[in-house]
């Protein structure tokens, strides 16, 4: 996958607070906060136009209970990813360009 690195574009904000919505909506009350993570949230940097969000949960494993809800919104499944404690998901529009990252954690 190439991936290249662009000027910031502001319509990153809203991208990530409308997909946060649908993420909030699909994981249901085990959601405790999402944050918008990663080069996008930081205005003026060069970045990688993939939108990074963080979701704290109060029970990790309730995650996997979710799984089909993420895949309707277009993302796969991807568990913990090399990451132990996570549950990881990467979304694609329709040309196959990465578009959103999901890293799940537990609050702490």
């Amino acid at each position: 996958m190439k991936v290249e690195v662009v000027p910031h574009n502001p319509i990153w904000r809203g991208k990530f607070d409308d997909e946060s919505k649908y993420v909030a909506l699909t994981l249901g009350e085990n959601v405790v906060a999402i944050h918008h993570i990663g080069s996008t949230a930081i205005p003026y940097i060069y970045a990688k136009p993939i939108i990074d969000l963080l979701v704290e949960v109060e029970n990790i494993a309730k995650v996997d209970d979710h799984s089909l809800g993420m895949e309707a919104l277009g993302y796969e499944v991807m568990g913990e990813f090399g990451i132990p404690g996570r549950r990881f998901f990467r979304k694609e529009n329709e040309t196959g360009t990465r578009t959103h990252h999901v890293h799940t954690f537990t609050a702490r």
